[in-house]
């Protein structure tokens, strides 16, 4: 059974989904944790430099480990629409190349976050010299930015979750 909708279509549905849920919880975590607090500081274990590392990582993995199973199994259950791996695609090759597990790439795209999206983040900020936020500015500051990091990801994690053909079983 195909869908009637496009994979494109597919993809912009389910970055909305992925957009939605993790700002909600994202955005409930930090305000429950700093709700009661003046401001939150850059600096120190509860700084918010060492949030956004630990977040980038966590977002990251969990969110890759859940939309690649959901998307395999949507893909061996016949449920996703027409997907076409191109070996143009620079992603594509390099999808190709890694292993299977879903564990492995979802902790493949919580390294990168941890590795590029949190420093560029916190680079940024200082750049600014944002050495505090209040409770509520950085609510917000923390719901825009795990949107647009979930935004800009959406595709290539479900694309990873494609990409390889399921191991055939002995």
């Amino acid at each position: 059974m195909e869908n009637k909708h496009t994979f494109d279509q597919h993809v912009r549905k389910e970055m909305i989904i992925n957009v939605v849920i993790n700002v909600l919880i994202n955005c409930t975590i930090i305000w429950l944790l700093n709700r009661h607090k003046d401001t939150i500081s850059a600096f120190g274990d509860k700084g918010f430099r060492v949030d956004i590392f630990a977040t980038a990582f966590l977002l990251f993995f969990l969110m890759s480990l859940i939309v690649m199973s959901i998307h395999r199994a949507q893909h061996k259950a016949n449920k996703l629409p027409k997907f076409h791996i191109s070996s143009q695609n620079k992603r594509h090759k390099l999808f190709g190349r890694l292993p299977y597990s879903v564990w492995v790439l979802a902790l493949g795209f919580g390294l990168f976050a941890l590795l590029v999206f949190a420093p560029l983040t916190v680079g940024v900020l200082a750049a600014f010299g944002i050495t505090e936020f209040s409770p509520i500015a950085y609510t917000v500051f923390k719901g825009f930015w795990v949107a647009i990091l979930v935004a800009a990801m959406n595709r290539t994690i479900i694309e990873a979750a494609l990409i390889k053909p399921v191991p055939h079983k002995s």
